[in-house]
């Protein structure tokens, strides 16, 4: 099932409350690979603003409409993560990424 073109849930738990919309700061805990396996991001808990660009299209719009206790898996097409540029020494170009996505908290606007 596509979220939208290029990005493609692989898995999901659907978690409680209400959804993340545009404008609200989420809690997430990040985990990200290279379709091949490679580690590119681990645990990372932060804070983002929904629609604020802070982070690649593809998570942002895999953010929207999940639940605080929520889980998704997500394959992420180049042109929604660092298309040909990539990320020196740990990102190649045009690379396809899987993440992990989990909301830990919503903080509405």
């Amino acid at each position: 099932m596509e979220i939208r073109p290029g990005i493609k849930l692989v898995s999901e738990s659907v978690g409680v409350g209400q959804s993340v919309k545009k404008g609200d700061t989420v809690t997430v805990c990040l985990n990200g690979w290279l379709n091949q396996g490679d580690p590119v991001q681990e645990n990372y808990v932060g804070e983002i603003v929904v629609g604020s660009r802070a982070v690649i299209p593809g998570i942002e719009y895999s953010l929207e409409g999940m639940k605080p206790g929520g889980k998704r898996t997500v394959k992420i097409s180049p042109h929604l993560g660092y298309r040909e540029t990539g990320v020196k020494d740990l990102i190649p170009a045009n690379a396809v990424l899987i993440y992990e996505i989990e909301i830990l908290a919503i903080q509405g606007t």
